[in-house]
């Protein structure tokens, strides 16, 4: 068990090092662990931006590297990160000297959340932009919400902030808690209102198939109470799946289908429009793709029931400029336009794609995927995703030694195995390309530093 955290009787100056802090979910635990007045120290393999700089910023000590010195020095608590793994030095040392440990999630929900009205933000696609949306609106109405989101929101400061308000908003994450707790983290932050965006197979590692995943979802819809609600894509099948297991709370929901029944209907015609009944809503943002406007329609209605009048958050919406990496333009290079995009499954590399190709018609569009991911990695989506890169005018799949199998034949695949050759690709056929969109789970910097070259 962690030490609870009470506003009337705070721990403070407490010592906690976080291995693993260079992850966005924990880089956000150590700002708001620090927030909360403790000494916060943390360390990781390798370490890069933007949450080196955040770290940097927020003041809070690192080291590259994992160092078993670092937990010998009075440390009162260690939280560990999901990277960590049976096998590794220090996590032998913290188990053999019986030093106290916990998982950041289980840190989260008795210090911050047990004391708050979680909004949770859930699904295989959307959660960043979401919850980061959802963020934006409560706090342009004046709620100023605790938040800890998994990317970048475009004008904030950091990932996560403590505040003194009643609402937290967190990006849930069905992937697995530690080495030491194998249930999703999303488990942990007993939620208010639970948006569920969509449910596809990912996380091949740790999900058998799609059943594992809806019964992890199942196990958070049981204990939401029945003054909570969950937000939901009606049009997901596996979200019906799942809410044929049982629902003991209140439920809205959402659709782009016309003559679907729904709470809410989400229509195009020249600009998108949301309607409930009678009313109808037209929504203005800068983001690109149906998929985004999915997204903020689920945030609209989060927000709604907490209380944000939805004039008001449509107004938050036209300021909302989108998150770090998720179809982000960074730039021209000989008038190319280049998008980054943090695509780690084909439904996300298919919809950018489209979204670039339907937003900027008659351009032709190169599409960069770099893998990453344990899925993609091992295969699973290859049909799949060969199916989305095929949406491109011309596709680059970037070439590693971790994964094993290849494409054959396709005339709209080229597999390439260093940037500098893409770069070469790049600008021998520069003229029949106007915009160029990386898609990756990991850094880009590298990649899109050799296009200056």
């Amino acid at each position: 068990m962690c030490f609870l955290y009470d506003a009337a009787f705070a721990i403070i100056n407490m010592k906690i090092h976080i291995l693993g802090i260079g992850g966005t979910f924990m880089a956000g635990i150590a700002i708001i662990a620090k927030q909360l007045g403790h000494d916060v120290s943390g360390s990781d393999k390798n370490l890069y931006d933007p949450m080196k700089s955040v770290l940097i910023n927020n003041k809070i000590r690192f080291t590259e590297n994992y160092n078993s010195s670092v937990i010998k020095k009075n440390v009162d608590l260690v939280i560990v990160g999901n990277v960590m793994t049976r096998g590794i030095k220090i996590i032998e040392e913290l188990l053999s000297k019986r030093i106290k440990f916990c998982s950041g999630p289980e840190w989260l929900y008795n210090n911050v959340l047990i004391n708050k009205k979680v909004i949770a933000v859930s699904g295989t696609h959307g959660k960043t932009t979401t919850s980061s949306l959802i963020t934006s609106i409560l706090k342009f109405g004046k709620l100023n919400p605790s938040y800890l989101i998994g990317g970048m929101p475009i004008g904030f400061d950091a990932p996560a902030k403590y505040t003194k308000s009643d609402y937290f908003v967190i990006e849930a994450d069905e992937y697995d808690t530690s080495f030491f707790d194998k249930r999703s983290k999303f488990m942990h932050y007993r939620p208010w209102i639970f948006v569920i965006n969509n449910i596809e197979f990912d996380h091949a590692d740790i999900f058998n198939d799609t059943e594992s995943i809806i019964r992890s979802f199942h196990h958070v819809v049981r204990i939401i109470p029945n003054n909570g609600t969950i937000v939901y894509n009606k049009d997901d099948k596996n979200i019906k799946k799942l809410l044929k297991k049982g629902i003991w709370s209140k439920k809205i929901s959402f659709s782009i289908n016309k003559k679907s029944s729904a709470d809410w209907i989400l229509s195009e015609k020249q600009n998108y429009f949301l309607s409930c009944g009678s009313k109808k809503y037209e929504i203005n943002s800068p983001l690109i793709g149906l998929h985004n406007y999915k997204n903020i329609s689920l945030a609209l209605i989060a927000a709604k029931i907490s209380g944000i009048p939805l004039n008001q958050s449509l107004k938050a919406i036209e300021k909302f400029k989108g998150v770090k990496r998720r179809m982000e333009f960074v730039g021209k290079i000989n008038e190319m336009e280049i998008y980054d995009d943090f695509a780690h499954h084909p439904t996300e590399v298919e919809s950018s794609i489209i979204s670039l190709k339907k937003k900027f018609k008659g351009k032709k569009v190169l599409a960069i995927c770099e893998i990453k991911s344990n899925s993609m990695i091992s295969g699973i989506h290859k049909n799949n995703l060969i199916k989305a890169l095929n949406k491109a005018h011309q596709s680059i799949l970037v070439k590693s030694h971790m994964y094993k199998w290849g494409i054959n034949n396709n005339p709209k695949i080229k597999v390439i195995e260093s940037y500098s050759k893409i770069h070469d690709y790049i600008k021998s056929n520069r003229i029949k390309f106007d915009i160029v969109l990386i898609m990756s789970n990991k850094s880009t910097k590298s990649l899109r530093d050799e296009f200056q070259k």
